[in-house]
């Protein structure tokens, strides 16, 4: 099953619309935009993180229906070896790059993230829309969030 022409000059692209922090202060102090910067995040960890879980959960907003479901992925696994996913390693590139060295356990700390996720081709199959991008960091499987971080976006087609 391959492309046809007219779908190769097809994009699908994801425009960030917004985004809402929330963190508990069990393990972080603050977490938000650092000051007077726009496009960098600063999260503030006050204690040691032995092991991370997160869940990924996209929304369709006009719907509320779940599209894309992911619990419980080892988070620590994955720092401490890259190449366990493909998908979440661009999603690192773009949001921590280089700026910060995550690896576990998770030392407290000041780290700063990348909060340039403005405009990014997405996979054809995702639907045109707007979405939440609900990403909810766990230090116990079953616990609740440490940090919870929702991107809205609109996907288009171009």
């Amino acid at each position: 099953m391959g492309i046809n022409a007219k779908e190769k000059d097809h994009i699908t692209k994801a425009v960030g619309l917004g985004m809402e922090l929330k963190y508990n202060k069990t393990f972080v102090e603050y977490f938000g935009l650092v000051p007077g910067e726009s496009q960098m995040l600063m999260i503030n960890s006050t204690k040691l993180v032995k092991k991370l879980f997160m869940d990924n959960r996209i929304e369709n907003e006009g719907t509320n229906r779940t599209v894309y479901n992911i619990k419980n992925f080892a988070v620590c696994s994955f720092l401490n070896n890259r190449l366990l996913s493909k998908i979440y390693s661009v999603f690192y590139e773009e949001f921590v790059g280089n700026s910060t060295v995550f690896k576990c356990p998770i030392q407290p700390g000041v780290y700063y993230l990348r909060n340039n996720l403005r405009e990014i081709v997405v996979p054809l199959f995702h639907p045109p829309g707007k979405f939440r991008l609900i990403v909810r960091l766990k230090t116990e499987a079953e616990g609740s969030f440490t940090v919870e971080i929702t991107w809205r976006y609109r996907v288009i087609r171009t």
